[in-house]
C-alpha cells in the first residue's frame, strides 16, 4: 500500500483514539518505513502523544529499511514522544537502543518477543522458551527507558524485571 492508503486506513482508528482520551497511543509492531510515515502524518497536529516502535531484524526494519532512517521519521513530530523496538528477538535490542537514540534524542522504549522462533512449516515455536530477563540492565543502561515483553513473554517474565529495580540512565 502507499503511504496515502497506509494514512487513509489509519486515520479513523487514530481520530477514534484520540477522541477517546487515551494518556498514550502505542503505534507499534511497524515493519517499515511506509506505514510509519502514513502513521506519524496522521498523529502529527493530535497533541495525542505516542511511541512508535518497530518490528526489526538485526540493523533493520522487518521490511529491510535501516533503522536510523525509519527512527529518523519521528524526531521532529511532537506528538511521538518515544520510539523503539517490540516484537523482536532479544539480541536485537541493544543495538536499536542506540540507533534510536541517536537518530531522535527521544526517550527509548523497548519490548521483545520471548527468544524463541516461530517454524512455519512445524507449526510451532522453537528455541529457548526464557525470556532473558538479565540482559533487560544492558537495555536500560543503553538508554532504554521502558522495558517489557512481547510475544511469548510471561507474567513471570514481567516480574523478574520488575524485581530487578532497572534504573535507566
Amino acid at each position: 500500500m502507499s503511504v496515502r492508503a497506509l494514512a487513509a486506513w489509519h486515520r479513523p482508528r487514530i481520530e477514534v483514539l484520540a477522541g477517546a482520551g487515551a494518556d498514550v497511543l502505542a503505534l507499534e509492531t511497524v515493519p517499515d518505513t511506509d506505514e510509519a510515515e502514513a502513521l506519524v502524518g496522521v498523529l502529527a497536529g493530535t497533541g495525542v502523544p505516542a511511541w512508535l516502535t518497530y518490528s526489526v531484524a538485526g540493523d533493520r526494519t522487518r521490511a529491510g529499511q535501516p533503522l536510523a532512517d525509519a527512527f529518523a521519521l519521528a524526531r521532529d513530530v511532537p506528538e511521538i514522544v518515544a520510539v523503539g523496538v517490540n516484537c523482536c528477538a532479544p539480541d536485537d535490542v541493544l543495538p536499536a537502543v542506540a540507533v534510536a537514540r541517536a537518530a531522535t534524542g527521544k526517550p527509548v522504549v523497548v519490548y521483545p518477543n520471548s527468544g524463541e522462533g516461530w517454524d512455519p512449516d512445524r507449526q510451532a515455536w522453537t528455541g529457548p522458551a526464557r525470556f532473558p530477563a538479565e540482559r533487560a540492565a544492558e537495555w536500560a543502561a543503553a538508554g532504554a527507558q521502558v522495558v517489557g515483553g512481547c510475544c511469548r513473554v510471561r507474567p513471570s517474565d514481567i516480574a523478574a524485571l520488575a524485581r530487578a529495580g532497572l534504573r535507566p540512565r
